[in-house]
């Protein structure tokens, strides 16, 4: 599953890479595989990759969404260029559903490469995306890894702690500022 929003040139161009140069080598291997992309404005262009194991959604709410991701094998997201930190990337982390990624989707997320496959190249993304199909053990493993990413990342705790971080590290810098002037 590839979930993004296609308004945005990134999420177009990882599409078109992804069903022409990365599915194909996936098929190769893994002869059943379908493909789901999933999100609001698909232009024509992105609705033309639908096939017969190429599924097109357009937008879909997040109920919708939710059951997506219970019942995806893997969450592949294929940005070749763009910048910061990718919601769909944090979602499939959290969600627990084994994730490949360039070093573009993986911008902005400290370590997660220890949690997630971080790949570059087309033949490198197909083979990660064939590991998580076919091997049971390892897609538990890395499930694990990202949803133990998540708690210590993005849980209620992470984030008021980053707060507090934040707030100190203003305050100090303000408190500076005031005693130079003084």
């Amino acid at each position: 599953m590839f979930v993004a929003g296609f308004a945005h040139a990134p999420n177009v161009d990882a599409a078109l890479w992804f069903v022409k140069e990365i599915f194909p080598l996936v098929k190769r291997e893994v002869a059943a595989a379908t493909l789901w992309i999933v999100g609001s404005n698909p232009s024509p262009t992105v609705r033309n990759l639908a096939n017969d194991c190429i599924e097109v959604t357009g937008y879909v709410t997040a109920d919708e969404l939710t059951v997506r991701y219970a019942r995806a094998r893997v969450a592949a997201v294929p940005l070749r260029f763009g910048a910061g930190v990718k919601l769909k990337v944090v979602e499939a982390i959290h969600e627990g559903l084994p994730l490949v990624t360039t070093s573009v989707g993986a911008q902005g997320l400290t370590s997660v490469d220890e949690a997630a496959a971080v790949v570059g190249g087309s033949e490198a993304f197909a083979r990660e995306l064939v590991r998580l199909l076919r091997d049971d053990v390892s897609w538990v493993e890395q499930s694990r890894r990202q949803l133990n990413y998540a708690r210590v990342h993005f849980s209620r705790q992470a984030s008021i702690a980053a707060i507090v971080e934040a707030t100190s590290a203003a305050t100090a810098n303000a408190e500076k500022r005031i005693a130079q002037r003084t």
